[in-house]
């Protein structure tokens, strides 16, 4: 009886690891399925990686700087200090420090406008500016030092350890680096009227008056800058190709070589 027993036990006890490991091999499965597919959408700048919000935000921004044609440097300190504040999340009203408001985390109490402007990327982004241009020596001073004399952290160093992931989106969204950045996101759900983008671009960048045709937006004289400005708001527009001088980008595959892409002209096309 003891010895059978005993071999119950052991099969029970094998029946039970089995179980258990089991579970540990499925629940890692499951795991590393959830982590891929949160790992499918998302937007790449060279080794800089960002979710399709914070990508779309960092575009904005960056707009903003074209648009008041500022340096590349401007678009490095404002991304940086979104970085850090706020990991380029818009946060709303109530939900951070104090009274802070927006990706800069900026205080209306501190002057710098209402909760209702502040929770606009743009007008936030503006406000920064406005202030850091102020700096002297804004341009050439480490990014600390000037972002930390316009936003006053408690810890202004920390600002520094963000620098080359903000040059890296600069470079991208600035045009400097050709095809500098690509989404990746599933089946776009709402899909904007090309008059729509047309009149969104127009409004964000300084650029010749939009021409649509079908399908198609397309922008005569644009640059890198404007193809970027594409790409990063693509998930949320609903567009799914952008050709460029050589280059065509697409939502499944990234950027390829396009000996149709012509130099004179960014291209969009939006879902169908």
């Amino acid at each position: 009886m003891a010895a059978g027993s005993a071999r119950r036990g052991g099969i029970a006890l094998v029946v039970v690891l089995a179980v258990v490991a089991g579970l540990v091999v499925g629940g890692r499965a499951l795991w590393n399925a959830a982590r891929n597919a949160t790992a499918s959408n998302g937007c790449d700048f060279g080794s800089t990686n960002l979710t399709l919000s914070r990508a779309q935000n960092a575009s904005t921004m960056v707009a903003v700087v074209i648009k008041r044609n500022l340096p590349e440097r401007a678009a490095v300190l404002v991304l940086g200090a979104a970085m850090q504040e706020s990991k380029l999340d818009n946060i709303p009203d109530g939900a951070g420090d104090r009274d802070s408001v927006g990706i800069l985390q900026q205080r209306p109490s501190q002057g710098w406008g209402s909760a209702e402007q502040l929770a606009s990327v743009a007008y936030a982004t503006g406000k920064f500016l406005d202030a850091v241009v102020k700096v002297p020596n804004w341009q050439n001073d480490s990014l600390a030092a000037v972002i930390q004399t316009v936003q006053i952290s408690a810890d202004g160093s920390a600002y520094a350890k963000h620098e080359p992931q903000a040059q890296a989106v600069a470079d991208a969204l600035m045009g400097a680096t050709a095809a500098g950045v690509t989404c990746r996101f599933d089946q776009p759900s709402v899909i904007a009227t090309p008059a729509a983008v047309a009149a969104q671009l127009a409004k964000e960048l300084p650029v010749h008056a939009p021409s649509t045709s079908g399908k198609t937006v397309s922008v005569s004289g644009a640059s890198w800058a404007t193809a970027a400005w594409f790409v990063g708001h693509a998930s949320v527009l609903g567009i799914d190709e952008v050709r460029y001088s050589g280059q065509h980008w697409k939502r499944s595959k990234g950027w390829t070589a396009d000996t149709q892409a012509g130099a004179t002209a960014v291209t969009a096309t939006l879902a169908g």
